[in-house]
């Protein structure tokens, strides 16, 4: 990916795509709703785990299934990817994707957990990544995300990101005002993921 590719998807998003009623919009309008929830307090912090990923499948089509074994690993690494100044690392993420048997699923609770620091990350961004379609072997290794968020975190850097993130942030504040949605802010990772899903979509 580079910034020359992402910027199509301003103009993509200064369109007209989606409906009021559209799955889309909906998650649209729903996002922050579960950013908040996500940060909210919880009594223990197994309580807060399960919390944030059962908000990330309720937008999965596969259901959450936790394989416990795993489960105790899996909290300490959410409650370390919450943390100020933490960086991605495969200490945090391969305990999550294993309680959840699931990378993809683990790359949306630790977006959730941590928007500055955790990108969304699915086949269809991947596939656009990469440009061409990746295996099942591919999505299920820890280097991917990581390798897609260091690539994230290098478009971030570019001289002409600062352009490229004003430029889409207003096109996306726009198609929020036409669905009558609240503004609100986006993270720079999530800039970038939402750019190339847009890209990627249908």
């Amino acid at each position: 990916m580079n910034l020359e590719l992402l910027y199509h998807a301003v103009e993509l998003v200064r369109g007209d795509r989606y409906r009021s009623n559209a799955p889309e919009a909906t998650f649209l309008r729903i996002y922050p709703i579960l950013l908040a929830t996500a940060r909210l307090p919880a009594a223990e912090p197994a309580d807060a785990f399960l919390r944030v990923a059962s908000l990330a499948y309720a937008w999965m089509p596969q259901t959450l299934r936790l394989d416990t074994t795993f489960l105790a690993g899996a909290v300490t690494a959410f409650e370390t990817a919450r943390g100020e100044g933490v960086k991605a690392s495969e200490r945090i993420v391969e305990p999550i994707a294993a309680c959840l048997s699931s990378l993809v699923g683990a790359s949306k609770v630790l977006h959730l957990a941590n928007p500055a620091v955790f990108p969304f990350w699915d086949q269809r961004v991947e596939a656009l990544r990469l440009a061409e379609e990746p295996s099942s072997y591919h999505m299920g290794q820890v280097r991917s995300y990581l390798g897609f968020i260091d690539e994230v975190c290098s478009l971030t850097r570019h001289p002409l990101f600062l352009t490229f993130h004003h430029d889409y942030c207003t096109a996306y504040q726009a198609r929020l005002q036409r669905l009558r949605i609240p503004a609100y802010p986006l993270t720079e990772p999530r800039v970038v993921e939402s750019a190339a899903s847009e890209l990627a979509s249908p």
